[in-house]
């Protein structure tokens, strides 16, 4: 059930066109004639990687459930560390303060427990583990369990090394099969080291269509186009007259902050009131959810 859940949200993901459309630089890897193949190598790599992740962690809480709540957490802070160094701890959702920090560090744990016991091939988004971190974590899930077994005395020891051996034996080939089966202009994302703010900015450059730039620009957090401001301002000034008068349905001149509109637009929208619709507009959004 953990594979076939893990499978089908990538799945659902990757084949869905609106994201293909919006984001080609990290949709797209499911080759169309391949795509049952391609689901249930995705389905047995996930299964194995659950239970080589499970079966590692139950020997270790049979030697010592202390030593295994430490890996546990030295597996968690280290990602989170890694994290903070690379400046990509923030969650993409546009808060700010106390409440941002709370949910930016709740996000990462639960993303970086849910890669552990699933592999599930989604989470490698640069907007959550990030490609190299997602391949370093499904490579360390295989190593793992050796080194769980290192502390094992029981009787049964020889049994589970075979089991653990076969496992990483069927693992590695179900990969190699996988990799042959999928696009492989996009290997480049399962070992990518582009932070969430890098992807969203080079997403952005890379964008055709004005909703994609809106939405990549102004759904996501402001830090995240901190990179790319400039570019960000110079588009929303050259497009700003035709949209207003246009009016296109993902338009939402709101989702604009100020300073990033022309001035004569903000004092047309209303200025220090626009302002304040705004700040009342977030506190809404944030009760609402």
């Amino acid at each position: 059930m953990t594979g076939l859940t893990s499978a089908m949200i990538a799945y659902d993901m990757d084949t869905d066109e609106p994201h293909r459309a919006t984001q080609p630089l990290f949709y797209g890897y499911i080759k169309d004639g391949r795509r049952g193949r391609t689901f249930f190598l995705m389905t047995m790599i996930s299964a194995l990687h659950n239970l080589s992740r499970s079966v590692g962690y139950a020997i270790l809480a049979v030697v010592d459930l202390n030593l295994a709540l430490k890996f546990f957490v030295g597996e968690v802070g280290f990602y989170l560390l890694y994290k903070i160094a690379r400046r990509d701890f923030y969650w993409w959702l546009r808060l700010e303060g106390v409440l941002s920090v709370i949910l930016s560090l709740l996000d990462r744990t639960l993303v970086k427990v849910i890669t552990d016991f699933t592999g599930c091939i989604h989470l490698r988004h640069s907007l959550e583990l990030g490609g190299l971190a997602y391949s370093s974590t499904m490579v360390w899930a295989q190593i793992f369990p050796f080194v769980a077994l290192g502390w094992y005395e029981g009787g049964n020891k020889e049994q589970l090394q075979k089991l653990l051996i076969s496992c990483f034996g069927v693992w590695l080939v179900l990969n190699g099969l996988f990799f042959c089966s999928i696009d492989r202009t996009f290997l480049r994302t399962f070992f990518t080291r582009k932070t969430g703010p890098q992807y969203i900015c080079e997403l952005f450059r890379t964008s055709t269509l004005d909703s994609a730039k809106f939405r990549t620009a102004f759904s996501k957090r402001r830090s995240f186009i901190a990179e790319c401001e400039d570019e960000v301002k110079d588009w929303v000034r050259v497009n700003i007259e035709r949209w207003r008068l246009e009016k296109p349905d993902w338009f939402k001149i709101d989702k604009i902050p100020d300073d990033i509109l022309p001035a004569e637009v903000v004092a047309e929208e209303g200025g220090a009131k626009r302002r304040r619709s705004s700040i009342i507009s977030v506190r809404s959004f944030v009760l609402k959810d």
